[in-house]
C-alpha cells in the first residue's frame, strides 16, 4: 500500500526492526513514522529508526493519495461505509486508519476527503499466544470472557489465536465485523482461527450474533471490541441462549470497564465468568491481572507479570 519511495525505507530496516512495527503513521507534509513497543521512531531512507526527523522521509501529497487509493483498492465508492468510520481493513487484515475534512449531511458525516493523515496498523498472527490462558480458564470446559486493554495491547491478537485454540474442541462462530481476525478474502480465510469456526465477516454485530446462535448452532461466540446501541440485545439472545461469550473491550482497569454501559451491563446480569486485562507497550499480549467475576466479583488474583 505504499508508494515505492515509501516501500523502499521500510523494506531497508533490519529483521528486527522490521518485526518490530506495529503501526505506520504518515502525515501529509511530516515523516514516515513506525510505532514499536518501545516507542515511535522517525525512518530514514536508508532504512533506520531515528530519534529526530533528520534524513527521515518525507510524506509528500502523492504518498498520502498513492496509499489511500490502495487501500481502498482504487474504488472509493465501494468503500462509503469505511470511509465514514474512517477505517478500511486491508488483506491480511491489517487496518488502515485515516482523516482529514468531513463532509457533513446536515449532523451526519457523509464522508472525508482531503486525507491528511494514515495510520497502518499492522496485523500480528502470533500462534500460540494465548496457550497460558487457554490452561488457566479453559482447562476444565468453557466459561465467558471479557478481554481488556488499551489500544495496541493485544486484544485482536490474542482473541485471534484463542479462536484457533477453541475450535479444536468446540463449535465457535467468529463474529469479525472488521475482517481484522479472520482477514477473509473471497471466504477464505488468512490467518488460522481453527477448523470448527464459522465466520460472519464484515457483518454489523447484531445480525452477525443472532445470526449465528439460530442456524450455526455454536458453543461459543467470538467477538472484537463491545460497542454501543443496539448490540447489548444481541449479547443478551446469545447469553439466554446458553452460548458462552468471548469479547473484547478497550479498559484499562475493572473501575474504567464497568464505565462502558454495555460491559456493565453484562457484567451486572452475570453474563461473564472472569474479566482479563493485558499490559502495555513490552508487556502487551501478556496477562497483567485476572479477575473472577459474579458470587467472586473483583476478587484480583496475583498479577502474571
Amino acid at each position: 500500500m505504499l508508494s515505492e519511495r515509501l516501500a523502499s525505507a521500510v523494506c531497508r530496516l533490519g529483521y528486527n526492526d522490521m518485526k518490530a512495527v506495529r503501526e505506520l503513521r504518515l502525515r501529509r507534509g511530516g515523516f514516515l513514522i513506525a510505532s514499536t513497543a518501545e516507542g515511535e521512531y522517525y525512518i530514514s531512507g536508508d532504512g533506520r529508526f531515528k530519534l529526530s526527523p533528520e534524513n527521515a522521509v518525507r510524506i509528500f501529497d502523492e504518498d498520502i493519495e498513492h496509499t489511500y487509493r490502495a487501500a481502498l483498492k482504487n474504488s472509493i465508492h465501494s468503500f462509503e461505509n469505511e470511509i465514514r468510520q474512517g477505517y478500511v481493513t486491508a488483506p491480511g487484515g491489517n487496518r488502515v486508519g485515516f482523516c482529514g475534512r468531513a463532509v457533513m449531511n446536515g449532523e451526519q458525516l457523509y464522508t472525508v476527503k482531503e486525507i491528511s493523515s494514515i495510520n497502518i496498523r499492522v496485523s500480528s498472527e502470533i500462534i500460540g499466544c494465548a496457550d497460558e490462558l487457554y490452561d488457566r480458564l479453559f482447562s476444565r470446559g468453557l466459561c465467558s470472557v471479557i478481554i481488556a486493554g488499551a489500544p495496541s495491547s493485544g486484544k485482536t491478537t490474542l482473541l485471534r489465536d484463542l479462536c484457533r485454540k477453541l475450535s479444536g474442541d468446540y463449535r465457535v462462530s467468529l463474529i469479525d465485523e472488521r475482517s481484522e481476525l479472520a482477514a477473509s478474502v473471497e471466504g477464505h480465510a488468512e490467518n488460522n482461527v481453527g477448523d470448527k469456526t464459522d465466520i460472519f465477516s464484515g457483518y454489523p454485530k447484531l445480525e452477525a450474533i443472532l445470526t449465528a446462535v439460530r442456524v450455526m448452532a455454536p458453543r461459543v461466540i467470538i467477538t472484537d471490541e463491545i460497542g454501543a446501541g443496539d448490540e447489548l440485545r444481541a449479547y443478551e439472545y446469545a447469553i439466554n441462549s446458553g452460548v458462552k461469550l468471548i469479547a473484547s473491550c478497550h479498559a484499562e482497569s475493572l473501575t474504567e470497564l464497568k464505565r462502558r454501559p454495555i460491559a456493565r451491563e453484562l457484567i451486572s446480569q452475570g453474563a461473564f465468568d472472569c474479566a482479563v486485562f493485558l499490559g502495555t507497550g513490552s508487556f502487551a499480549g501478556r496477562i497483567s491481572s485476572l479477575h473472577f467475576l459474579g458470587d467472586k466479583e473483583c476478587s484480583d488474583l496475583a498479577a502474571v507479570y
